[in-house]
């Protein structure tokens, strides 16, 4: 069976000349299957949606993208990478005037280290790489992500679980795939992303969640040191506790117990 879908037909890859391939002219949306559903959904295709306008691709039917998305999951527990690239031609940077978006599909297999993590706790390391500040292209999931690349390279290299990532006015952003959730003085709190960094779809749920009070605030590496808890979290990976920030050490807290409590019971992947 295939895993993978270019505009619904199973297919070897893509043509050397789409533009997501040359310039990075593209959104995507990961998501978790389970059972044959995707219970964040309808958070993935609002982003999506918002996304597209804003970078004028064109937004194919919700029905249809579903329909391809469970063609490939069916039944598993796996992850499915939606892409939406703006297609092939145009000259060089610009944009082809009427563009033919392209669509992908492709199911990986479910992360085994997400278990683990969930239960164990990350070591994040702070990244020496700076994501651009007020950036015309914060919270969208495009596909320019080359700052991510270059601090998950360093990230392994100094044996860490996952890297912190600053911009370049020296404030927290996110992990190199998940958004962040620091508890300061009993204070739940995340950096915005509407300068730099992605609108997480988990941090997305999480903040519609009946009795869950989350801030947004600047908050710098110099914060953690105060911080009681320290979270990540997206769609796929859920609610993790971070035990070490560099030198700084943190217990698994209420809050991130609390709050996979929740995941687990209306999430559930």
């Amino acid at each position: 069976m295939t895993d993978l879908l270019v505009n619904g037909l199973a297919q070897p890859g893509l043509p050397a000349d789409d533009r997501g391939f040359l310039y990075g002219d593209l959104l995507f949306e990961t998501i978790a299957f389970k059972d044959g559903r995707a219970p964040l959904w309808a958070w993935h295709w609002q982003r999506l949606s918002v996304s597209s306008e804003r970078l004028g691709l064109v937004r194919p039917s919700e029905a249809l993208v579903l329909e391809e998305c469970l063609r490939l999951a069916g039944s598993r527990h796996c992850v499915i990478r939606f892409t939406l690239t703006r297609g092939s031609g145009g000259r060089a940077y610009t944009p082809p005037t009427d563009p033919v978006c392209r669509r992908i599909v492709q199911r990986r297999p479910w992360p085994d280290s997400i278990d683990r993590f969930r239960h164990e706790g990350m070591r994040l390391l702070t990244s020496p790489v700076h994501l651009a500040s007020d950036s015309v292209l914060a919270g969208m999931k495009h596909g320019n992500r080359l700052e991510q690349v270059l601090a998950a390279r360093e990230c392994a290299q100094r044996g860490g679980d996952e890297a912190l990532l600053q911009d370049t006015q020296g404030r927290l952003v996110e992990a190199i795939a998940s958004n962040l959730v620091v508890v300061i003085d009993g204070l739940t709190l995340t950096p915005a992303t509407d300068r730099a960094g992605v609108s997480g779809v988990g941090l997305a749920w999480l903040r519609e969640q009946p009795g869950v009070a989350l801030e947004t605030a600047e908050i710098t590496v110099m914060d953690l040191a105060r911080a009681e808890e320290v979270l990540v979290i997206n769609s796929v990976a859920g609610i993790r506790p971070v035990t070490a920030v560099d030198d700084h050490r943190f217990a698994i807290g209420a809050t991130c117990r609390a709050w996979q409590r929740l995941w687990s019971e209306r999430v559930g992947t």
